[in-house]
């Protein structure tokens, strides 16, 4: 049987004036539920912080991913761990200098250790402590800027990955951010990718209300991995 592709709705994106009713939607029916924290440094965006995961968790079951869009992710980490966050994933180019000591800290706290990786960033570069990761996140798009195209060259980063992950003997997830919607799904599942990270275009846009708007999503999905297969 063919593995699903996982989705990972960004929790910033619900609707204020609807949250609850959002929030308790996505997390019946999501496999992750992504948080951006943004420090508008690293990004020139700001986003939520570990406190919002810290009122999420008092109602939710899904597995939260905290991603540190953040030049300084450090000084996040334990506040990310006690907030709920299962999944704690800082940038590999905020971390270069002290890459085993960041994640080994992650692990300690309990939490599994992930890694995002902007386009130009060189996966040769995590390939020595892949082994301690427990997700792999490949931005298919420049971090922190709205309405890019995708970049197709990632999707041979995915393959590569997915090849090291065989070799290797390990079992990390292997997900894609960055203006997700219809058309990107299958090429992206057919890389090899365990996981989908959905904005706004890729759900909140489809429609006002969350539940027909998760229908549309899921159908495309759905139709675009129908005919299609992985090995």
């Amino acid at each position: 049987m063919e593995k699903k592709l996982l989705l990972a709705p960004s929790m910033g994106c619900c609707d204020l004036y609807d949250f609850e009713n959002q929030v308790r939607f996505i997390d019946e029916h999501a496999d992750f539920l992504h948080i951006d924290i943004k420090d508008g440094n690293y990004v020139k965006t700001f986003g939520v912080g570990p406190d919002f995961m810290t009122v999420l968790k008092k109602v939710v079951k899904t597995p939260m991913d905290a991603h540190l869009m953040i030049r300084h992710p450090q000084e996040y980490i334990e506040a990310c761990a006690e907030a709920g966050a299962e999944y704690i994933t800082p940038h590999t180019d905020c971390i270069e200098s002290d890459a085993f000591v960041t994640l080994n800290k992650i692990i300690s706290l309990g939490c599994k250790a992930g890694i995002a990786m902007n386009p130009a960033a060189p996966l040769e570069g995590i390939r020595h402590y892949l082994p301690l990761l427990s997700k792999v996140t490949i931005m298919i798009v420049d971090a922190g800027y709205a309405g890019q195209k995708v970049i197709t060259q990632m999707y041979d980063k995915i393959r590569t990955l997915v090849q090291w992950r065989e070799e290797m003997g390990l079992d990390f997830l292997i997900e894609a951010d960055g203006s997700m919607n219809a058309g990107v799904y299958r090429p992206l599942y057919e890389a090899g990718a365990d996981v989908v990270v959905l904005g706004p275009p890729a759900l909140w846009n489809k429609d006002k209300d969350i539940r027909k708007a998760w229908e549309i999503m899921e159908k495309e999905v759905e139709a675009e991995l129908s005919s299609c297969t992985r090995s």
